[in-house]
Order: structure tokens, then C-alpha cells, then sequence
């Protein structure tokens, strides 16, 4: 069983990893010119720009994808507040720009408390020409300042997307969900695609408030979604999530790295029924798994099941040289890889295959 003091050893050494780069492009590398600060291993890393949002923020790279793509800013302190709660009015703005719907519609007095002057406005026409918002029934106001839950968020993300949810028509996808909800469709939409995420029983909290933070996530998670014929997209997405497993796991945050390297795992896949004869897309499906299966291996490690351990190191060096040799650009994470595996099978006291 790998020890406390051995733990910490261990992440040390997997850390390294953050000073090799990896890039995986279909025609041309992925280098990009985003904004960069350097780790302690020495290499660079791309940045939020907001300071309460770190590396090992379970929505880093949703919020960072979202602000180099221009949909969200920060305050005028420098911060997200990804934890805060977010309003219609601001959810309005991140569907509309995310989704790549310009807000050009013609203002008209619709809503009394909507003025023509409101930072908001533009958006708010546009979503009520969409026919995804409309005033409360009371007194026909939007209320933008009140926050969202899962269920309107949801619906309101898809309708604008014309995402067609009828074929989730009274089935059950969670328990907790009534079949003859307003929301049930898009909430089971959501949970099969992988949008919206389920608790131990596979229950959603349909009215459960969201925050930025949480908001971002959905929104990201749809755009790969909306860009899965895109592969180089993909592949990009991958890069990024793969970036992530090893800083939360020097983080000793485990489960935000088993869920970037499952979201890698994913894209490398579509990325692969994209293009199935092309070797770099073959070798990063490939990376990507092995990833993931060292990630179970350190997780089955910690936990003392070191029979379990051993085996997924095996299978993470297996796939890993199965990536080199699908495409030799590989060569410096796969290498890397198995040198994580071998450390994991001596501390487990396992054996190479």
C-alpha cells in the first residue's frame, strides 16, 4: 500500500509531466499565444488572467476556453467570482456570445423593467426573439437580476442552440426527475450528453442554483459538443484537459484529474471517428487512454489495491507505446508515461509485463 510519505514522494515526481509540452495537430501544431505563466518545473502554462481563478480550479479550463473566446470578462478587481451566483441577465449574455448568436435585434418595450439603456437589453430581445425567455405571468416583468437554476439554464441553453430533445419524451433518465416536468426533457438531454452531472444516485438537482463557475462548465462542455465534427477542435480540447491531470494531481485533487482525463478520453474518440486513418489523431486517442488508465492506476494505488494497480500500470505502458508508434510525435509524453506506470508498479510492488 503506498504509504502517506510515499504519496507525497510520488507526487512530486508525477508533476514533472508539466515540462512536457504536448501537442497534437492534424496539419500543423497546436502552439498557441495565449497568455503564459511559468510553473516551478520550468514550463509554461496557459492563464485565466482572472486571480481567483488558478490552475487547479475545477472550472479552469472552461472558463479559460470562454474568455479567450471572448464570452465572459472578469470584474474591475481582476476577478470571475466563480462561485458566485449568477442572474438571467448575465446567463442571457454567456448562451447568446457562446452559442455565436449575435444580439441584433430591435429593442421594443416588452418587459417593464428592461430599459433600452441596459447593458442586457440587446441580449434580452434577442432571447425573447428566439423564444426561449418571456415576461413573468404576474406582471410581465424578465427580473434579470434573479439567479438561475439548472432547469432554466438548461432549457434555455438548448432552445437557443435548436436542440431537439423530444426524443428524451417520457423516458427516465434520473430518478428524481418527474416525466411530465416543463424541464424533464432538456435535464435528461443534458445528463446523457454528458452536459449536466448526476449525484451518487443518479439524481439531478433541477432546482438546485447555479454558479459562474457552474455555468461555464455547461456552456463548454455543449460548445464540444456543438464541435464535435470539428478534429483539430477536439484535439485542442484534449491538449488542454490532458495539461490539467497532472496539476491536480500534484494538487492532490484526484477526482478533478480522472475527470479531465475521461473529458480526453472522449474528445481523442471523436476526434478518432472523425479521421480513423489519420496516425497523429490514432496516437492521441491512444495518449489520452493511457492517461487515463495511469490516473486509475495511481487512484487504485492510493487505495491499496495494489494487484488492480499493477494491472492498469500495464495497461497504461502498453497503450503509451502504442501511441509512439502510431505517431512518433508522441515520444516525449508516452515515454513519460510509462515512466509514472513504472514508479507506480515499484511502489505497489508490481511488475512489468
Amino acid at each position: 500500500m503506498i504509504t502517506k510519505k510515499r504519496k507525497i514522494a510520488y507526487l512530486k515526481k508525477i508533476s514533472s509531466l508539466l515540462a512536457v509540452l504536448i501537442f497534437f495537430g492534424v496539419g500543423a501544431p497546436l502552439a498557441s499565444a495565449e497568455t503564459v505563466a511559468s510553473t516551478s518545473s520550468g514550463s509554461q502554462i496557459i492563464s485565466t488572467g482572472f486571480s481567483d481563478v488558478n490552475r487547479t480550479h475545477p472550472n479552469y479550463t472552461a472558463i479559460t476556453y470562454l474568455s479567450q473566446k471572448g464570452v465572459i470578462g472578469g470584474y474591475a478587481d481582476g476577478t470571475f467570482k466563480p462561485e458566485s451566483a449568477i442572474n438571467r441577465a448575465e446567463v442571457l449574455k454567456i448562451i447568446l456570445k457562446g452559442s455565436d448568436i449575435e444580439s441584433d435585434e430591435v429593442f421594443g418595450e416588452h418587459f417593464p423593467d428592461v430599459a433600452e439603456g441596459d447593458w442586457f437589453a440587446p441580449f434580452v430581445m434577442k432571447a425573447r426573439a428566439l423564444g426561449f425567455v418571456e415576461g413573468n405571468d404576474d406582471d410581465g416583468t424578465f427580473t434579470p437580476g434573479r439567479q438561475v437554476n439548472t432547469a432554466e439554464f438548461l432549457k434555455m441553453l438548448l432552445v437557443a442552440n435548436n436542440i431537439d430533445v423530444s426524443a428524451f419524451e417520457g423516458k427516465e433518465v434520473a430518478p428524481n426527475i418527474p416525466l411530465d416536468a416543463w424541464y424533464a426533457n432538456y435535464v435528461n438531454y443534458a445528463v446523457v450528453l454528458g452536459i449536466a452531472a448526476r449525484d451518487a444516485d443518479g439524481n439531478v438537482d433541477a432546482a438546485k442554483p447555479l454558479t459562474r463557475g457552474e455555468v461555464m462548465d455547461m456552456m463548454y462542455l455543449l460548445s464540444i459538443i456543438l464541435n464535435g465534427k470539428d478534429t483539430q477542435f477536439l484535439l485542442s480540447r484534449a491538449e488542454a484537459e490532458m495539461a490539467q491531470i497532472e496539476v491536480y494531481i500534484a494538487a492532490n485533487i484526484v477526482a478533478y484529474a480522472k475527470n479531465s482525463s475521461d473529458l480526453a478520453v472522449d474528445l481523442t474518440q471523436q476526434a478518432y471517428k472523425n479521421m480513423p486513418d489519420n496516425n497523429v489523431v490514432l496516437g492521441a486517442a491512444k495518449i489520452a487512454r493511457a492517461y487515463d488508465w495511469l490516473v486509475d492506476s495511481f487512484v487504485l494505488g492510493i487505495k491499496g489495491d495494489n494487484e488492480a494497480a499493477a494491472k492498469v500500470a500495464n495497461d497504461a505502458i502498453d497503450k503509451a507505446t502504442e501511441a509512439w508508434e502510431a505517431n512518433n510525435a508522441t515520444q516525449p509524453i508516452a515515454k513519460h508515461i510509462k515512466e509514472r506506470a513504472r514508479e507506480i508498479l515499484v511502489q505497489v510492488d508490481g511488475a512489468e509485463d
